[in-house]
């Protein structure tokens, strides 16, 4: 990881009345928990409302809708998500050379 890399940046909102299960969960979970052997990937659920935020690589914002399209939560039409381009200005110096 680098200064000028681009990223992509998913913000998720729970949909209105969409009722997730424990299994809806965990398919997400565990989808997500390989796209991350793949690649740069971060994410985690917001603490005060509903959702939350994964930042990953992709090759172009093809790649990035089509990873993002195939999170259970989403396909499930549990969750929608705005989707962002990203370019990496600042980042720490342990991280720079790691």
């Amino acid at each position: 990881m680098k200064k000028g890399n681009i990223l992509y940046v998913r913000t998720d909102y729970k949909v209105d009345g969409a009722k997730v299960t424990k299994l809806d969960f965990q398919d997400h979970l565990e989808y997500l928990e390989g796209i991350a052997k793949e690649r740069f990937f971060m994410g985690g659920g917001f603490t005060k409302k509903p959702g939350g935020m994964i930042i990953f690589e992709a090759k172009d914002i093809a790649e990035a809708k089509k990873i993002s399209n195939g999170d259970p939560l989403i396909s499930r039409n549990l969750y929608r998500y705005d989707l962002t381009e990203w370019e990496m200005v600042i980042l720490s110096k342990d991280l720079c050379n790691s």
